[in-house]
């Protein structure tokens, strides 16, 4: 079960900051960030999201398609509740 948290753990775990993920998936930090709080309110799109997911996931040596999928099945029923 993925969410903003866990990516948030395993980055730091694998000891990369906000910064370096950002320098090398060429994403903003600021949207690295949202997708760690799960912050829909500061992040675009969803196609975008899972994007964003995909490409921290490989930085981060993740299964990709796993992740994503439960990534945004959190990300979704966070948006359900808000």
């Amino acid at each position: 079960d993925w969410d903003g948290s866990k990516i948030k753990k395993i980055r730091e775990y694998k000891n990369f900051s906000i910064e370096k993920i950002s320098e090398i998936t060429r994403i903003s930090s600021y949207y690295v960030n949202a997708v760690e709080q799960m912050d829909p309110a500061n992040l675009p799109a969803q196609v975008f999201v899972r994007g964003y997911v995909s490409q921290i996931c490989k930085v981060l040596g993740l299964e990709e398609k796993r992740v994503c999928d439960s990534y945004m099945k959190n990300f979704r029923n966070r948006i359900g509740k808000n």
